[in-house]
């Protein structure tokens, strides 16, 4: 029992570590205030930011998101996932996953290609703020999907690191690092809940994420590694975001 607790440690910090994206185009800010807070995030209509997205095992190309700003929020479309298959070693393509902001950038709900989604009480915050370096929040909500099952409890913990140099195609940003780990409460009988890491660069110059990375872990209990039994790891994703191009229209 030890060794398997270990284990897990083991693993939830290797996660931690690969969704920090220790990458080469990301340095901490010379001459930055590491106390500065970010008050409010303004979210102007007609705002329409482009990223280009990459598997960031290999650095293999993947889909372009867009996210576009309304008067109640903001919609972020185009993309793509992929994720071990239940009970086997290959890869499935989980398709296009829209999602959906209130004004507040809280996540309001996720679409799916095949027409279901999961919507978020309260919503699930995304930028906690005022965003204030070391703060650390928490949060715990429900997630109904829409066939009607059950709804899961979800669980965020997370904080706002410091200020950093983000260099993405659209240029070089002044941004503070948010982190985030999300238990998605999905277990079954075959497999441990989602952990899902996540780490956004936030720049108020743009009033929006100019970077992101995140990655996925469970445990298969179906599935045993080597003479020990240990339960066999399946990762999802590990993706990195990167803004291209922002648009203006009619602002």
């Amino acid at each position: 029992m030890i060794v398997r607790a270990l284990i897990r440690v083991f693993i939830v910090t290797l996660g931690v570590a690969l969704a920090l994206g220790l990458s080469a185009c990301v340095s901490p800010g010379p001459g930055t205030a590491e106390g500065e807070v970010v008050q409010s995030l303004p979210q102007k209509s007609g705002l329409q930011l482009t990223y280009s997205t990459f598997n960031a095992y290999n650095n293999e190309p993947r889909a372009t998101v867009r996210q576009m700003f309304g008067p109640a929020g903001s919609r972020i479309e185009g993309m793509d996932y992929e994720a071990p298959a239940e009970g086997g070693f290959t890869v499935d393509r989980a398709r296009t996953v829209n999602r959906v902001l209130d004004a507040q950038g809280d996540l309001v709900r996720l679409e799916r290609t095949d027409g279901s989604s999961v919507t978020y009480d309260p919503p699930m915050r995304v930028l906690p703020v005022p965003l204030r370096p070391g703060m650390r929040f928490r949060q715990t909500l429900s997630a109904q999907e829409s066939d009607g099952s059950p709804p899961r409890k979800v669980i965020v913990a997370g904080y706002v690191g410091g200020w950093e140099n983000v260099k993405v195609p659209a240029g070089e940003f002044r941004a503070l690092r948010i982190v985030r780990d999300s238990w998605l409460g999905d277990h079954a009988l075959t497999r441990t809940q989602t952990q899902r890491s996540e780490v956004d660069w936030y720049s108020p110059e743009i009033g929006a994420v100019v970077r992101s990375e995140e990655n996925s872990l469970h445990e298969d209990r179906m599935t045993s590694v080597g003479d020990s039994g240990q339960p066999l790891i399946r990762r999802g994703d590990w993706l990195r975001w990167e803004l291209r191009s922002v648009e203006r229209k009619g602002v």
